[in-house]
């Protein structure tokens, strides 16, 4: 029976892998079992690929000619998807301050603008205009800041383990 499989996992990978190098060339360049390398690619199985093996792996895919490091690739793949998960808030704060910054900034130039002498009623309906644009970026991003200065004051929420 086929296991169901996520999309992006080592173990799906060094499967391809074993499939393009073949087994037995994995087992002769990682001096491990036939047997070893195949409970390495269940992830229900407590066997994981050391980064040593999966190094060796990589460069034997590419001595045979193929493009890549995919167990590499794969590595940098979840890692990233795990920082996104991670650093939301901080990645939602970056911009949050982006647009704050960006918004303030025009605000700033049209109120110089507008502050100089002759300036137009256009001119001067732009700055408002600029200044009440900075006024709602600036709520968020005030919001989340608070929030982030509560959390980081209270320490991190503690979960007690179940039963």
């Amino acid at each position: 029976m086929t296991k169901s499989r996520d999309a992006i996992t080592i173990e799906n990978t060094l499967y391809r892998v074993l499939g393009e190098i073949t087994i037995e060339r994995a087992a002769e360049v990682t001096s491990k079992s036939l047997s070893y390398l195949r409970s390495l690619t269940d992830p229900d199985k407590r066997e994981r690929l050391t980064i040593e093996d999966s190094r060796t792996l990589d460069l034997e895919y590419r001595a045979q000619g193929n493009i890549g490091y995919p167990l590499l690739d794969t590595q940098i793949r979840m890692i990233e998807a795990a920082e996104n998960d991670k650093f939301a808030e901080e990645h939602a704060f970056g911009q949050l301050a982006c647009d704050y910054v960006k918004e303030s900034g025009e605000a700033s130039a049209a109120l110089v603008a507008a502050m100089l002498p002759g300036a137009t009623i256009q001119c001067l309906e732009a700055a408002l205009r600029e200044l009440e644009h900075a006024d709602i970026a600036a709520a968020p991003t005030i919001a989340n800041l608070q929030a982030r200065i509560q959390r980081a004051r209270d320490g991190p929420v503690y979960h007690p383990p179940d039963g």
